[in-house]
């Protein structure tokens, strides 16, 4: 196998596994897993659960419920001598690498070099939010542009 096969290869199956973890759920979904939460929820808070969106004031189950779970563990801190939570969101944003294939001889049998690309998929934050006693106390969801 050429190192670009070998290269193409390991990133397809790391693609796959980053997709594979990934949600893909949408409010909907986990609405419909989880009717007992959502019904605990104000009606203002169900609207907006429903559209996938928070506010100040949400419960850790209404943003769950909108936004899913935060792809790393909460952070937990403390400032001015209050404690919070932070949970963090990541999207992946797609590079391209060059990649390139090394002659391999064997025989009577050889295969040339050659220039390709591949993409990868670096995780960057894409959205947090700052619970204070288990309410949203502040966020921010950035919107990425390709």
């Amino acid at each position: 196998m050429s190192v670009s096969r070998a290269l193409q290869s390991f990133l397809l199956c790391a693609t796959a596994f980053l997709f594979g973890s990934c949600q893909t759920a949408n409010p909907g979904t986990r609405i419909s897993q989880n009717p007992v939460m959502f019904q605990h929820l104000s009606p203002e808070h169900q609207v907006l659960v429903q559209q996938g969106r928070i506010c100040e004031g949400m419960t850790k189950d209404g943003v769950f419920l909108a936004w899913g779970n935060p792809n790393t563990p909460p952070i937990a801190g403390q400032k001015d001598g209050i404690s919070y939570e932070k949970w963090v969101y990541q999207a992946y944003r797609p590079v391209m690498m060059d990649t390139v294939t090394v002659g391999v001889g064997c025989g009577y049998h050889w295969h040339g070099t050659g220039i390709g690309s591949s993409t990868a998929y670096v995780p960057q934050e894409a959205a947090w939010v700052i619970f204070h006693n288990d309410l949203v106390t502040s966020w921010e969801k950035r919107v990425h542009t390709p």
